[in-house]
Protein backbone atom coordinates (compact mmCIF):
# COMPACT_ATOMS: atom_id res chain seq x y z
CA UNK A 1 0.00 0.00 0.00
CA UNK A 2 1.56 3.73 -0.75
CA UNK A 3 2.39 5.70 1.94
CA UNK A 4 0.30 8.81 2.61
CA UNK A 5 3.36 10.56 3.66
CA UNK A 6 4.49 10.51 -0.09
CA UNK A 7 3.85 13.76 -1.65
CA UNK A 8 3.89 12.39 -5.33
CA UNK A 9 1.81 9.72 -4.60
CA UNK A 10 -0.98 12.40 -2.91
CA UNK A 11 -0.58 14.71 -5.81
CA UNK A 12 -1.43 11.66 -8.09
CA UNK A 13 -4.28 10.65 -6.51
CA UNK A 14 -5.96 13.64 -5.73
CA UNK A 15 -6.16 13.64 -9.64
CA UNK A 16 -7.60 10.59 -9.81
CA UNK A 17 -10.00 10.83 -6.53
CA UNK A 18 -11.17 14.47 -8.74
CA UNK A 19 -11.04 13.37 -12.30
CA UNK A 20 -14.41 13.02 -12.84
CA UNK A 21 -15.16 16.43 -11.20
CA UNK A 22 -12.16 18.33 -13.23
CA UNK A 23 -13.36 17.22 -16.40
CA UNK A 24 -16.76 18.11 -15.19
CA UNK A 25 -15.71 21.98 -14.11
CA UNK A 26 -13.65 21.95 -17.14
CA UNK A 27 -16.79 21.56 -19.15
CA UNK A 28 -18.36 25.07 -17.38
CA UNK A 29 -15.35 27.03 -17.76
CA UNK A 30 -16.19 29.36 -20.42
CA UNK A 31 -19.97 29.61 -18.74
CA UNK A 32 -17.77 30.78 -16.08
CA UNK A 33 -15.65 33.45 -18.03
CA UNK A 34 -19.02 34.53 -19.87
CA UNK A 35 -20.64 35.79 -16.75
CA UNK A 36 -17.71 37.25 -15.21
CA UNK A 37 -16.86 39.08 -18.26
CA UNK A 38 -20.55 40.38 -19.02
CA UNK A 39 -20.93 40.90 -14.81
CA UNK A 40 -17.39 43.35 -15.17
CA UNK A 41 -18.49 44.95 -18.11
CA UNK A 42 -21.68 46.03 -17.11
CA UNK A 43 -20.18 47.02 -13.71
CA UNK A 44 -17.50 49.32 -15.72
CA UNK A 45 -20.64 50.95 -17.71
CA UNK A 46 -22.20 51.81 -14.17
CA UNK A 47 -19.55 54.02 -12.81
CA UNK A 48 -18.21 55.26 -15.88
CA UNK A 49 -15.65 53.00 -16.73
CA UNK A 50 -14.23 50.89 -19.09
CA UNK A 51 -13.39 47.21 -19.13
CA UNK A 52 -11.04 45.13 -21.40
CA UNK A 53 -10.26 41.72 -21.44
CA UNK A 54 -6.49 41.19 -22.10
CA UNK A 55 -4.43 38.87 -23.70
CA UNK A 56 -3.22 37.23 -20.24
CA UNK A 57 -6.63 36.83 -19.43
CA UNK A 58 -7.18 39.45 -16.72
CA UNK A 59 -9.90 42.23 -17.42
CA UNK A 60 -8.71 45.77 -16.79
CA UNK A 61 -11.19 48.58 -15.89
CA UNK A 62 -9.74 52.30 -16.16
CA UNK A 63 -11.10 55.18 -15.18
CA UNK A 64 -10.07 59.01 -14.26
CA UNK A 65 -6.32 57.61 -15.14
CA UNK A 66 -6.16 54.92 -12.80
CA UNK A 67 -7.29 50.95 -13.58
CA UNK A 68 -7.55 47.61 -12.16
CA UNK A 69 -7.66 44.39 -12.82
CA UNK A 70 -9.76 41.47 -12.46
CA UNK A 71 -10.21 37.72 -12.51
CA UNK A 72 -13.43 36.64 -12.44
CA UNK A 73 -14.01 37.29 -8.75
CA UNK A 74 -10.90 37.95 -7.93
CA UNK A 75 -9.97 41.48 -7.38
CA UNK A 76 -6.97 43.81 -6.05
CA UNK A 77 -8.13 43.92 -2.41
CA UNK A 78 -6.46 41.38 -0.92
CA UNK A 79 -2.82 39.76 -1.12
CA UNK A 80 -2.08 36.21 -2.30
CA UNK A 81 -1.06 35.86 1.15
CA UNK A 82 -3.94 36.72 2.85
CA UNK A 83 -6.10 34.44 0.71
CA UNK A 84 -3.59 31.84 1.56
CA UNK A 85 -3.35 31.94 5.55
CA UNK A 86 -7.74 31.52 5.17
CA UNK A 87 -7.51 28.40 3.06
CA UNK A 88 -6.00 26.50 6.35
CA UNK A 89 -9.51 26.20 8.52
CA UNK A 90 -7.32 24.70 11.37
CA UNK A 91 -6.06 28.09 11.88
CA UNK A 92 -9.47 29.87 10.90
CA UNK A 93 -11.16 27.72 13.41
CA UNK A 94 -8.50 28.82 16.10
CA UNK A 95 -8.43 32.49 15.23
CA UNK A 96 -12.22 32.83 15.39
CA UNK A 97 -12.66 30.87 18.50
CA UNK A 98 -9.81 32.98 19.97
CA UNK A 99 -12.34 35.59 19.58
CA UNK A 100 -14.88 34.46 21.53
CA UNK A 101 -17.14 32.61 18.92
CA UNK A 102 -18.44 29.53 18.50
CA UNK A 103 -17.20 27.28 15.90
CA UNK A 104 -17.94 23.60 15.20
CA UNK A 105 -16.44 20.96 16.93
CA UNK A 106 -13.12 19.58 15.77
CA UNK A 107 -10.38 17.20 16.16
CA UNK A 108 -6.84 17.34 13.44
CA UNK A 109 -5.95 14.71 12.32
CA UNK A 110 -3.87 12.93 9.50
CA UNK A 111 -3.87 9.15 7.62
CA UNK A 112 -1.13 8.11 10.57
CA UNK A 113 -3.55 9.21 13.75
CA UNK A 114 -6.59 8.02 12.22
CA UNK A 115 -7.65 6.87 15.64
CA UNK A 116 -8.07 10.90 17.04
CA UNK A 117 -10.69 10.93 14.24
CA UNK A 118 -12.18 7.49 15.40
CA UNK A 119 -12.37 8.91 18.88
CA UNK A 120 -13.96 11.91 17.61
CA UNK A 121 -17.00 10.13 15.71
CA UNK A 122 -17.42 7.69 18.52
CA UNK A 123 -18.16 10.92 21.03
CA UNK A 124 -20.71 12.63 18.31
CA UNK A 125 -24.50 11.91 18.96
CA UNK A 126 -24.44 12.54 15.28
CA UNK A 127 -23.40 12.48 11.83
CA UNK A 128 -19.48 14.16 11.43
CA UNK A 129 -17.67 15.25 8.31
CA UNK A 130 -14.06 15.04 7.08
CA UNK A 131 -12.29 17.67 4.87
CA UNK A 132 -8.94 18.87 3.87
CA UNK A 133 -7.66 21.20 6.71
CA UNK A 134 -6.10 23.16 4.29
CA UNK A 135 -5.71 24.29 0.54
CA UNK A 136 -8.83 23.91 -0.99
CA UNK A 137 -11.96 25.27 -1.38
CA UNK A 138 -15.63 24.69 -2.91
CA UNK A 139 -16.38 21.53 -0.76
CA UNK A 140 -13.41 19.60 -2.59
CA UNK A 141 -12.17 16.54 -0.73
CA UNK A 142 -15.63 17.27 1.54
CA UNK A 143 -17.67 14.26 2.97
CA UNK A 144 -20.62 14.44 4.93
CA UNK A 145 -22.81 12.26 6.62
CA UNK A 146 -20.15 9.69 7.98
CA UNK A 147 -21.92 7.49 11.17
CA UNK A 148 -19.39 4.94 10.79
CA UNK A 149 -15.65 3.53 11.33
CA UNK A 150 -15.81 2.48 7.70
CA UNK A 151 -17.00 5.30 6.05
CA UNK A 152 -14.83 7.80 8.35
CA UNK A 153 -11.42 5.80 6.36
CA UNK A 154 -13.08 5.98 3.24
CA UNK A 155 -13.91 9.32 3.72
CA UNK A 156 -10.13 10.55 5.50
CA UNK A 157 -8.94 8.50 2.29
CA UNK A 158 -10.74 10.92 -0.26
CA UNK A 159 -9.55 13.89 2.04
CA UNK A 160 -6.07 12.93 1.94
CA UNK A 161 -5.78 13.36 -1.43
CA UNK A 162 -6.33 16.90 -1.50
CA UNK A 163 -3.88 17.27 1.59
CA UNK A 164 -2.27 15.46 4.37
CA UNK A 165 -3.80 17.75 7.19
CA UNK A 166 -7.18 16.60 7.72
CA UNK A 167 -10.08 18.31 10.40
CA UNK A 168 -13.02 16.28 11.28
CA UNK A 169 -15.98 18.07 12.51
CA UNK A 170 -19.66 17.84 14.03
CA UNK A 171 -21.76 17.66 11.33
CA UNK A 172 -23.84 21.19 11.94
CA UNK A 173 -27.97 21.70 11.21
CA UNK A 174 -29.51 24.78 9.98
CA UNK A 175 -29.07 27.21 7.23
CA UNK A 176 -25.49 28.10 4.90
CA UNK A 177 -25.58 31.81 4.94
CA UNK A 178 -22.56 33.58 2.99
CA UNK A 179 -22.40 37.28 4.10
CA UNK A 180 -20.56 39.66 1.68
CA UNK A 181 -17.98 42.68 3.32
CA UNK A 182 -16.55 45.57 1.43
CA UNK A 183 -13.84 47.10 3.70
CA UNK A 184 -15.84 46.40 7.07
CA UNK A 185 -18.77 47.58 5.76
CA UNK A 186 -22.18 44.72 5.35
CA UNK A 187 -23.61 45.08 1.95
CA UNK A 188 -25.49 41.67 1.16
CA UNK A 189 -26.32 38.34 2.56
CA UNK A 190 -27.50 35.03 0.96
CA UNK A 191 -28.51 31.92 2.22
CA UNK A 192 -27.70 28.73 0.19
CA UNK A 193 -29.47 25.79 0.13
CA UNK A 194 -28.06 22.20 -0.64
CA UNK A 195 -28.60 21.52 -4.10
CA UNK A 196 -32.16 19.17 -5.26
CA UNK A 197 -33.30 17.41 -8.09
CA UNK A 198 -36.87 17.08 -8.99
CA UNK A 199 -38.52 13.91 -10.16
CA UNK A 200 -39.86 13.50 -13.31
CA UNK A 201 -40.94 9.83 -12.25
CA UNK A 202 -38.55 7.65 -15.32
CA UNK A 203 -35.12 9.32 -14.46
CA UNK A 204 -32.99 8.10 -11.10
CA UNK A 205 -30.78 10.27 -9.41
CA UNK A 206 -28.13 9.91 -11.07
CA UNK A 207 -30.05 10.86 -14.74
CA UNK A 208 -31.20 13.76 -13.39
CA UNK A 209 -28.16 14.97 -12.02
CA UNK A 210 -26.67 14.40 -15.73
CA UNK A 211 -29.69 16.36 -17.14
CA UNK A 212 -28.96 19.03 -14.64
CA UNK A 213 -25.87 19.86 -15.75
CA UNK A 214 -26.92 19.98 -19.49
CA UNK A 215 -30.04 22.47 -18.23
CA UNK A 216 -27.07 24.67 -16.59
CA UNK A 217 -24.47 24.41 -19.60
CA UNK A 218 -27.99 25.91 -21.35
CA UNK A 219 -28.97 27.47 -19.55
CA UNK A 220 -29.71 31.49 -20.50
CA UNK A 221 -29.83 32.82 -18.59
CA UNK A 222 -27.01 31.34 -16.21
CA UNK A 223 -28.15 29.31 -13.36
CA UNK A 224 -24.84 28.00 -11.97
CA UNK A 225 -21.25 27.67 -12.55
CA UNK A 226 -21.03 24.89 -11.43
CA UNK A 227 -21.45 21.01 -12.19
CA UNK A 228 -23.78 18.70 -9.25
CA UNK A 229 -21.63 15.60 -8.90
CA UNK A 230 -22.68 12.48 -7.41
CA UNK A 231 -20.22 11.46 -5.54
CA UNK A 232 -19.10 10.15 -2.00
CA UNK A 233 -20.63 13.11 -0.39
CA UNK A 234 -23.97 13.19 -2.08
CA UNK A 235 -24.14 9.26 -2.01
CA UNK A 236 -23.88 9.58 2.03
CA UNK A 237 -26.44 12.28 1.66
CA UNK A 238 -28.97 10.14 -0.13
CA UNK A 239 -28.41 6.98 2.41
CA UNK A 240 -29.58 9.68 4.83
CA UNK A 241 -32.71 9.88 2.99
CA UNK A 242 -33.03 5.81 2.50
CA UNK A 243 -32.46 6.09 -1.34
CA UNK A 244 -29.10 5.77 -3.27
CA UNK A 245 -28.29 7.35 -6.65
CA UNK A 246 -30.31 4.71 -8.73
CA UNK A 247 -33.40 5.64 -6.70
CA UNK A 248 -36.08 7.21 -9.25
CA UNK A 249 -37.99 9.92 -8.02
CA UNK A 250 -41.60 9.91 -8.52
CA UNK A 251 -43.17 12.75 -10.45
CA UNK A 252 -42.37 16.23 -8.48
CA UNK A 253 -40.34 14.77 -5.81
CA UNK A 254 -37.70 17.20 -4.38
CA UNK A 255 -34.28 14.72 -3.43
CA UNK A 256 -32.15 16.66 -1.85
CA UNK A 257 -28.84 15.38 -3.86
CA UNK A 258 -26.55 16.62 -1.19
CA UNK A 259 -25.86 18.68 2.04
CA UNK A 260 -22.48 20.77 0.60
CA UNK A 261 -23.73 23.84 -0.74
CA UNK A 262 -21.01 24.73 -3.36
CA UNK A 263 -22.76 22.84 -6.32
CA UNK A 264 -26.26 24.32 -5.89
CA UNK A 265 -27.96 26.41 -8.59
CA UNK A 266 -29.60 30.11 -8.64
CA UNK A 267 -32.77 28.10 -7.27
CA UNK A 268 -31.24 27.61 -4.02
CA UNK A 269 -29.51 30.38 -3.25
CA UNK A 270 -31.85 33.68 -1.78
CA UNK A 271 -30.66 37.07 -1.06
CA UNK A 272 -31.55 37.72 3.04
CA UNK A 273 -29.83 41.00 3.28
CA UNK A 274 -32.48 42.53 4.98
CA UNK A 275 -33.18 39.54 7.89
CA UNK A 276 -29.75 39.60 9.00
CA UNK A 277 -29.42 40.66 12.64
CA UNK A 278 -27.62 43.52 13.77
CA UNK A 279 -25.63 41.64 15.86
CA UNK A 280 -24.25 38.98 13.47
CA UNK A 281 -23.58 42.00 11.15
CA UNK A 282 -21.70 43.78 13.92
CA UNK A 283 -19.44 40.81 14.75
CA UNK A 284 -18.89 40.07 11.03
CA UNK A 285 -17.74 43.35 10.65
CA UNK A 286 -14.96 42.98 13.72
CA UNK A 287 -13.76 39.94 11.99
CA UNK A 288 -13.02 40.92 8.63
CA UNK A 289 -11.70 44.41 10.19
CA UNK A 290 -9.30 42.70 12.56
CA UNK A 291 -8.27 40.58 9.86
CA UNK A 292 -7.54 43.32 7.37
CA UNK A 293 -9.65 41.43 4.29
CA UNK A 294 -10.84 44.09 1.93
CA UNK A 295 -13.17 42.02 0.41
CA UNK A 296 -14.49 39.25 2.43
CA UNK A 297 -17.27 36.47 2.31
CA UNK A 298 -18.47 35.26 5.69
CA UNK A 299 -19.77 32.11 5.90
CA UNK A 300 -22.34 30.94 8.76
CA UNK A 301 -24.55 28.43 9.84
CA UNK A 302 -27.60 29.64 11.83
CA UNK A 303 -31.06 28.06 12.69
CA UNK A 304 -32.33 31.72 12.56
CA UNK A 305 -30.23 34.53 10.74
CA UNK A 306 -32.51 37.27 12.30
CA UNK A 307 -32.23 36.01 15.67
CA UNK A 308 -29.07 37.03 17.92
CA UNK A 309 -26.01 34.74 17.92
CA UNK A 310 -26.84 32.81 20.82
CA UNK A 311 -30.71 32.32 20.39
CA UNK A 312 -30.28 31.65 16.40
CA UNK A 313 -27.35 29.39 17.23
CA UNK A 314 -25.04 30.74 15.09
CA UNK A 315 -21.82 29.13 14.71
CA UNK A 316 -19.27 30.84 11.96
CA UNK A 317 -17.39 28.69 9.47
CA UNK A 318 -14.79 30.68 7.39
CA UNK A 319 -13.95 33.72 6.01
CA UNK A 320 -13.11 33.68 2.06
CA UNK A 321 -11.09 37.04 0.90
CA UNK A 322 -12.09 37.36 -3.24
CA UNK A 323 -15.39 35.38 -2.49
CA UNK A 324 -17.75 34.46 -5.66
CA UNK A 325 -19.36 37.42 -6.69
CA UNK A 326 -21.92 34.96 -8.58
CA UNK A 327 -23.50 33.65 -5.30
CA UNK A 328 -25.02 37.41 -5.27
CA UNK A 329 -26.05 37.14 -8.65
CA UNK A 330 -27.58 33.62 -9.46
CA UNK A 331 -30.51 33.72 -6.80
CA UNK A 332 -34.33 33.24 -6.88
CA UNK A 333 -34.91 36.53 -5.80
CA UNK A 334 -32.82 38.85 -8.15
CA UNK A 335 -35.05 41.45 -7.51
CA UNK A 336 -34.00 42.35 -4.11
CA UNK A 337 -30.09 42.10 -5.08
CA UNK A 338 -27.28 44.31 -4.36
CA UNK A 339 -25.40 44.29 -7.93
CA UNK A 340 -22.16 44.10 -5.50
CA UNK A 341 -19.88 44.89 -8.80
CA UNK A 342 -20.40 48.40 -9.50
CA UNK A 343 -20.60 48.84 -5.69
CA UNK A 344 -17.07 47.36 -5.09
CA UNK A 345 -15.71 48.73 -8.65
CA UNK A 346 -16.71 52.42 -7.09
CA UNK A 347 -15.29 52.13 -3.84
CA UNK A 348 -11.79 51.12 -5.17
CA UNK A 349 -11.88 53.90 -7.39
CA UNK A 350 -13.13 56.02 -4.99
CA UNK A 351 -10.47 55.31 -2.38
CA UNK A 352 -7.51 54.39 -4.82
CA UNK A 353 -7.33 51.46 -2.85
CA UNK A 354 -6.59 48.28 -5.01
CA UNK A 355 -5.68 50.50 -8.63
CA UNK A 356 -3.12 51.65 -10.50
CA UNK A 357 -2.26 55.13 -11.69
CA UNK A 358 -1.11 54.35 -15.95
Amino acid sequence: MPSFSNPFWLRNRRRIADVRGIIERRRFDAIRRRFYDELWQRAAQAIGATAERLSNGLVQISRGGFATFVNRSDVMLDSAIAARLLLDKALTYDWLSGKDLRVPRRAAFGMTSLGVAEEFLVRQAGPVVVKPADGTGCGHGVTTGITSLAGLHAAACHAAAFHSRLLVEEQLTGSSFRLLYLDGEFIDAVRRDSPVVVGDGRSSIRHLALQENDSRREAAPITALSPLMIDRESRNTLATQGRSPGYVPGIGEVVQVKLAVNENAAGQNHVVREQVHPEIIDIGRRIVRDFRIGLAGLDVTSHDIAAPVSQGETIFNEINAGPGLHHHYLVANPECGADVAPVILEHMFTTQRGVLTL
